[in-house]
Protein backbone atom coordinates (compact mmCIF):
# COMPACT_ATOMS: atom_id res chain seq x y z
CA UNK A 1 0.00 0.00 0.00
CA UNK A 2 2.99 2.36 0.64
CA UNK A 3 4.43 2.37 -2.72
CA UNK A 4 0.99 2.61 -4.32
CA UNK A 5 0.46 5.36 -2.48
CA UNK A 6 3.88 6.94 -3.39
CA UNK A 7 3.86 6.57 -6.54
CA UNK A 8 0.00 8.07 -6.69
CA UNK A 9 -1.28 5.00 -7.67
CA UNK A 10 -4.14 4.17 -5.41
CA UNK A 11 -4.50 5.10 -1.24
CA UNK A 12 -4.08 8.73 -0.23
CA UNK A 13 -3.22 11.07 -2.03
CA UNK A 14 -6.12 10.93 -4.89
CA UNK A 15 -4.67 8.74 -7.74
CA UNK A 16 -2.68 10.39 -10.44
CA UNK A 17 -0.16 10.43 -13.07
CA UNK A 18 3.83 9.85 -12.28
CA UNK A 19 6.48 11.16 -14.30
CA UNK A 20 9.55 9.80 -15.41
CA UNK A 21 12.66 12.99 -15.85
CA UNK A 22 16.53 12.05 -16.44
CA UNK A 23 19.40 13.72 -14.15
CA UNK A 24 22.69 14.01 -14.93
CA UNK A 25 23.91 14.62 -11.30
CA UNK A 26 26.84 12.48 -10.81
CA UNK A 27 26.39 8.71 -8.48
CA UNK A 28 26.91 9.98 -4.62
CA UNK A 29 26.09 14.13 -5.33
CA UNK A 30 22.17 13.54 -5.50
CA UNK A 31 20.78 15.21 -2.32
CA UNK A 32 17.67 12.69 -0.56
CA UNK A 33 16.44 16.12 1.35
CA UNK A 34 15.35 17.87 -2.14
CA UNK A 35 11.76 18.82 -2.04
CA UNK A 36 11.27 20.25 -5.92
CA UNK A 37 12.86 19.23 -9.26
CA UNK A 38 14.59 22.80 -9.20
CA UNK A 39 16.51 21.59 -6.55
CA UNK A 40 20.24 22.10 -6.44
CA UNK A 41 21.68 18.72 -6.81
CA UNK A 42 18.60 16.94 -9.56
CA UNK A 43 20.36 18.77 -12.23
CA UNK A 44 17.39 17.55 -14.84
CA UNK A 45 18.00 17.80 -18.44
CA UNK A 46 17.26 20.57 -20.36
CA UNK A 47 14.27 20.82 -22.35
CA UNK A 48 15.84 22.59 -25.06
CA UNK A 49 17.87 19.05 -25.14
CA UNK A 50 14.80 18.33 -27.17
CA UNK A 51 14.05 16.22 -24.01
CA UNK A 52 10.37 15.73 -21.94
CA UNK A 53 9.90 13.87 -18.69
CA UNK A 54 7.55 10.54 -19.39
CA UNK A 55 4.63 9.22 -18.29
CA UNK A 56 6.18 6.21 -15.77
CA UNK A 57 2.87 4.24 -15.05
CA UNK A 58 3.75 2.54 -12.94
CA UNK A 59 2.14 -0.85 -11.73
CA UNK A 60 0.00 -1.68 -8.72
CA UNK A 61 2.40 -2.87 -6.33
CA UNK A 62 2.60 -6.42 -5.53
CA UNK A 63 1.88 -8.15 -2.05
CA UNK A 64 4.63 -10.11 -2.00
CA UNK A 65 7.99 -9.11 0.21
CA UNK A 66 9.52 -6.57 -0.64
CA UNK A 67 6.63 -5.20 -2.39
CA UNK A 68 7.78 -3.97 -5.93
CA UNK A 69 6.25 -1.59 -8.62
CA UNK A 70 7.51 -0.92 -11.77
CA UNK A 71 7.33 1.04 -15.25
CA UNK A 72 4.43 -0.70 -17.79
CA UNK A 73 5.61 0.73 -20.52
CA UNK A 74 8.71 0.96 -22.56
CA UNK A 75 9.90 4.90 -21.93
CA UNK A 76 11.45 6.66 -24.63
CA UNK A 77 12.94 10.07 -24.03
CA UNK A 78 14.37 11.75 -27.37
CA UNK A 79 15.54 11.83 -29.90
CA UNK A 80 17.69 14.39 -28.34
CA UNK A 81 18.35 17.80 -30.71
CA UNK A 82 21.16 18.64 -28.72
CA UNK A 83 24.04 16.92 -26.42
CA UNK A 84 22.26 16.59 -22.89
CA UNK A 85 25.29 15.37 -21.35
CA UNK A 86 25.61 11.84 -19.08
CA UNK A 87 22.35 10.64 -17.89
CA UNK A 88 23.19 8.97 -14.05
CA UNK A 89 19.59 8.94 -12.62
CA UNK A 90 15.62 8.60 -13.67
CA UNK A 91 13.75 10.55 -11.22
CA UNK A 92 9.97 9.89 -10.69
CA UNK A 93 7.89 13.30 -9.82
CA UNK A 94 4.71 14.26 -9.68
CA UNK A 95 3.87 16.57 -12.54
CA UNK A 96 5.01 16.41 -16.57
CA UNK A 97 7.03 20.07 -16.48
CA UNK A 98 8.19 22.67 -14.16
CA UNK A 99 10.79 22.62 -11.44
CA UNK A 100 7.73 22.86 -8.79
CA UNK A 101 7.52 19.21 -9.38
CA UNK A 102 8.25 17.01 -6.36
CA UNK A 103 10.55 14.21 -6.45
CA UNK A 104 9.17 10.80 -5.24
CA UNK A 105 12.25 7.97 -6.03
CA UNK A 106 15.28 8.08 -7.65
CA UNK A 107 16.63 5.13 -9.92
CA UNK A 108 20.45 4.95 -10.32
CA UNK A 109 21.02 3.86 -14.57
CA UNK A 110 22.55 0.05 -14.77
CA UNK A 111 25.12 2.14 -16.93
CA UNK A 112 25.51 5.80 -17.03
CA UNK A 113 24.45 6.86 -20.31
CA UNK A 114 25.92 9.71 -22.59
CA UNK A 115 23.20 10.36 -25.74
CA UNK A 116 24.21 12.45 -28.49
CA UNK A 117 22.76 14.59 -31.21
CA UNK A 118 19.63 12.21 -32.62
CA UNK A 119 19.86 9.33 -29.79
CA UNK A 120 17.43 8.67 -27.73
CA UNK A 121 17.09 6.35 -24.87
CA UNK A 122 14.78 3.88 -23.59
CA UNK A 123 13.68 2.27 -20.90
CA UNK A 124 12.18 -1.13 -21.30
CA UNK A 125 8.88 -2.66 -19.42
CA UNK A 126 10.02 -3.50 -16.32
CA UNK A 127 13.12 -2.58 -15.89
CA UNK A 128 12.49 0.59 -13.37
CA UNK A 129 11.83 -1.39 -10.00
CA UNK A 130 10.98 0.60 -6.92
CA UNK A 131 10.61 -1.49 -3.49
CA UNK A 132 13.22 -1.83 -0.81
CA UNK A 133 16.15 -0.40 -3.16
CA UNK A 134 15.12 1.75 -6.02
CA UNK A 135 16.95 0.62 -9.46
CA UNK A 136 16.00 1.67 -13.51
CA UNK A 137 18.12 0.30 -16.18
CA UNK A 138 18.17 1.52 -19.53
Amino acid sequence: MALNAVFLIAQSPVPAPTYLALSGTAIGSLSSAETAMSGSTINEYPTASGYARQNLNPTAATAASPSRSWNTPVITFGPFTSAPGTCFWGIACDVASGGAAHPIASYILGTARTPAIGDSLQCNAGTGAAGVGFICQV
